[in-house]
Formats: structure tokens, sequence, C-alpha cells
């Protein structure tokens, strides 16, 4: 899949995350009003649609291993743009071992940068290292 597309997906699911956690809507339908809005390439959906079952399933699951490895800061102090980041890292940290934990992070600075302050790309990158020891050891 070309990065461009899986790159568009990431932030499409950001969005969707975000608007989960603020909104109170479910993750499904918080996807959908993304699609509708964005209409993405087919390569970006289909990324979209591989990583949603493993969100939604797992957003408690994930927050709580997030909340472990929060250094500095009070979990509940985590915006939710960066929670959403770090869910998504988390999931392909995870799941997709063909992508590399250099890639995953690189592409949550991405994110950081695109959605929050540039004080926050140093926190959510410490926080998927760590978090990227543990779930893929050397």
């Amino acid at each position: 899949m070309n990065s461009a597309r899986r790159r568009k997906a990431r932030e499409l699911l950001v969005q969707a995350l975000y608007s989960c956690r603020v909104g109170g809507r479910p993750l499904p339908d918080a996807i959908v009003d993304q699609v509708e809005r964005r209409r993405p390439h087919t390569e970006t959906l289909q990324y979209v649609r591989e990583l949603e079952p493993l969100l939604d399933d797992q957003l408690q699951a994930l927050d709580a291993r997030i909340d472990e490895f929060v250094q500095g800061r009070a979990a509940e102090r985590v915006g939710a743009v960066e929670r959403a980041i770090l869910q998504l890292g988390l999931v392909e940290l995870m799941h997709r071992d063909d992508i590399p934990v250099a890639v995953v992070i690189d592409e949550s600075q991405h994110l950081v940068e695109t959605f929050s302050t540039s004080d926050s790309v140093r926190f959510v990158q410490g926080v998927l290292d760590r978090l990227a020891r543990e779930v893929r050891p050397a």
C-alpha cells in the first residue's frame, strides 16, 4: 500500500477516535462520518477497515495499557488528540508486525504535528517507545 494513503487512513482514524472520545459516539459511527466527509481512496479505506475492529474491540484495554506507560503526566491529563494517536500507534505495534517500530513512531509524530502542538511530540514519542519495548521486544 502507498505510504501516503496509509497516512491518510491514520489521519482519518485519529479524527474518528477523537470524535468518539469527545462526542461519546460509537467508533464505527465516527468512522462512517469521516469516510463520508473525506471520500478516501479505496486503499486508504481498506487500511481503515483493517484497523477499525482492532480499535473498536480494544479501546478500554488500549487506554489501560497507555495509562501504565504515561510518565510525568496524570493519565487523565492526556489530551484526547494525543490519546487517539497513542491508541492507533499501540494497535499498529500490537497487530501490524509489517510496520517497523520506527515508522509507527514517525507516523505518530506526523499526526501530533498535524492535530496537536509541538509540545506533545516528545511525550507521544516517549510513550510509544516504552510501549514498543514491551510489545515488540528486540
